[in-house]
């Protein structure tokens, strides 16, 4: 598994805590606008607080997204500060023992439209607020001082087994549960079972049910709890870019599903690198707690091939997704609390997934690490365009979709200010006339810094 690393900042999966004298994180690697953060690491031995870690953070995030309808529309300037403490290791007859604390607030700089998904937001008044929270509380042992061997983390928490996982904003969210895994020469065997979750737009942990609001305001009591989630999932890691994953999981009475991901890199050349990477899942709601009465099967499956060589990268991807019931495709075991491992996606863009019924995709990208060039180290750019056709519209004929992303990144990579970053992620999305999304303009700037001791 990748670590996890909770405080951060800009653009696919959670990256942050780097120590004061190693590399800063790239921007790009981030979970902002989408991702699922590994919780494990291989954390020394076996001091509990001498080889403890302690990362305070923050982060400026504005967004800017029109929609022609207003339905979409998201205003919001926001600014986060965090602290994260990870224990090391204390070493017991029964093994080595540790905890991680952490928590954070987000203001709201300015007034602001729409749910921005990174500050509290009030159904009563649908306004998004100020607020503080404690994040994460767990517990973790293992079972010896190397890196293979048992592993179980629990409390309020991150998790990442099989289908599980936990995406985020400027924070991770989290859930009130438990994961075990057992690691052997390369392989991961694991299982992961929670009873509540908190997204970052809520203040506190809350059972999860079979609607998006969770019983939250005024809809206390309209929709009915779903008991817990939980998933198992086994890994095969060669190594560190070449991987088979795959698992199950179910969230109670509600809905079932499965997935498999692969990724294989090969060396061409001197310098180059091409990746290929493969992700299905399949999904069934159940009668019980499910939105329909006679479900049905329903599926996504998308593939990349990516070349690297020094600083210039490129991909093409193709996706296809089968959706009857969920109308967009629901990667999740619950209706709304992004548990699940979506950043396996190869074919979404900043405004849409493409992930809607009937849906075929296709999206071509490009990055280009400028700064050495003209003498600003840690400059960056990109741009992906993304194409989706046989669109189900009902009451329509299908449609398609269309979007460009582009991005303007820095990393400091030396000095004070080593770990700071800044981007902008302006999008364009154009639907069609498409019933489920209208057309939307973005721009995000986010801007971070943080620092480990």
């Amino acid at each position: 598994m990748t670590r996890f690393q909770s405080l951060c900042f800009a653009v696919l999966t959670t990256t942050c805590g780097a120590s004061a004298g190693a590399e800063p994180p790239a921007f790009e690697d981030d979970e902002l606008t989408r991702g699922t953060a590994q919780p494990w690491r291989s954390e020394e031995m076996p001091s509990l607080f001498s080889k403890s870690e302690t990362t305070v953070s923050t982060t400026f995030y504005s967004r800017n997204r029109h929609a022609t309808d207003h339905a979409g529309d998201i205003h919001v300037n926001a600014l986060s500060l965090g602290i994260d403490w990870r224990s090391g290791y204390a070493a017991g007859p029964w093994g080595f023992v540790g905890a991680d604390v952490s928590g954070f607030t987000n203001l709201r700089v300015a007034p602001g439209t729409g749910l921005s998904e990174v500050l509290y937001h009030d159904y009563r008044d649908d306004a998004d607020k100020t607020y503080a929270t404690l994040a994460h509380a767990a517990l973790k042992w293992r079972s010896t001082a190397t890196g293979d061997g048992w592993q179980v983390r629990a409390g309020y928490t991150p998790l990442s087994v099989g289908t599980l996982g936990s995406s985020g904003g400027l924070h991770s969210h989290a859930y009130r549960g438990a994961e075990v895994k057992y690691h052997v020469a390369g392989w991961e065997f694991g299982y992961a079972l929670a009873d509540q979750f908190r997204n970052e737009w809520d203040n506190r942990f809350r059972p999860m049910t079979n609607a998006w609001h969770q019983n939250r305001d005024q809809y206390d009591g309209s929709a009915s709890r779903i008991d817990f989630v939980h998933s198992a999932g086994i890994r095969y890691e060669a190594a560190a870019d070449t991987y088979v994953d795959g698992g199950v999981g179910e969230g109670k009475r509600y809905r079932r599903n499965a997935q498999v991901a692969a990724t294989r890199a090969w060396r061409t050349g001197e310098h180059g690198t091409v990746t290929t990477t493969g992700y299905a899942l399949w999904g069934r709601y159940q009668a019980a707690l499910g939105p329909v009465a006679s479900p049905a099967n329903e599926w996504h499956a998308s593939t990349s091939v990516g070349y690297a060589s020094g600083p210039f990268t490129v991909s093409m991807g193709f996706g296809v997704t089968h959706a009857p019931d969920s109308r967009e495709m629901n990667f999740r075991l619950t209706p709304w609390a992004n548990s699940d491992n979506r950043n396996q996606i190869q074919t979404w863009g900043q405004l849409d997934d493409f992930v809607w019924d009937g849906t075929r995709v296709i999206k071509a990208s490009a990055s280009y690490q400028i700064g050495p060039y003209i003498g600003v180290p840690g400059l960056a750019v990109g741009v992906s365009g993304i194409r989706g056709w046989a669109i189900k519209n009902p009451g329509r004929g299908d449609t398609s979709a269309n979007e460009i992303d582009l991005s303007v990144t820095y990393d400091v990579k030396d000095g004070p200010l080593k770990g700071a970053g800044i981007g902008v992620f302006p999008a364009r999305l154009r639907t069609n006339g498409f019933y489920g999304k209208s057309d939307r303009n973005d721009v995000k700037i986010i801007a971070s810094y943080s620092k480990t001791f």
